[in-house]
């Protein structure tokens, strides 16, 4: 299996992973707790999808070898994939919510439950509420960037031995 085909899979684990979480598993514990698990497992599921993509691109050399961190990916996810395939600009913009909102929680020094969510504060009392409506948003974003990315995955699968399109041995 190639590298950008388990990118691919695991993020789409973890996209149902935190659409599980979100949708099924929060409404019934109500801890909002899980509503940090929900956001990483989507912000992790949103770098799985760009390295899938990436990978793929690498594989049939239109972007060069990147360094396989956030900034660089999203980067060449911006500048080359996104007008290559015409993708939303909605999932760059929802992956970059998500690691502002992560980085918030790392460095906030309070955080605390109200009824309808989390709310996080830095040490200037900089408030961020994070709130179901707000990752189901971010799910349906990260769900549609699913579909895309394994639309163009998917084109050329029979060159990498998977799929029906493979050519068969004589």
């Amino acid at each position: 299996m190639e590298r950008f085909q388990q990118e691919l899979s695991e993020g789409r684990r973890k996209l149902m992973t935190a659409d599980h979480l979100v949708s099924v598993t929060f409404p019934l514990v109500k801890d909002n707790k899980l509503l940090l698990t929900a956001a990483a497992n989507l912000f992790s599921a949103a770098k799985n999808l760009m390295a899938s993509l990436l990978h793929y691109d690498e594989a049939f050399k239109r972007i060069p070898h990147f360094r396989e961190e956030y900034d660089s990916m999203l980067y060449w996810l911006r500048a080359r994939c996104m007008p290559y395939y015409g993708l939303s600009r909605d999932y760059g913009v929802a992956v970059d919510d998500l690691r502002i909102l992560l980085d918030e929680h790392k460095s906030s020094s309070v955080e605390f439950s109200r009824k309808d969510g989390l709310v996080i504060c830095s040490d200037s009392y900089k408030v961020r509420k994070i709130t179901v409506t707000q990752l189901k948003s971010y799910v349906e974003v990260l769900k549609r960037m699913l579909l895309d990315v394994e639309g163009v995955v998917s084109r050329y699968e029979g060159v990498f031995g998977r799929g029906s399109g493979r050519a068969k041995a004589r």
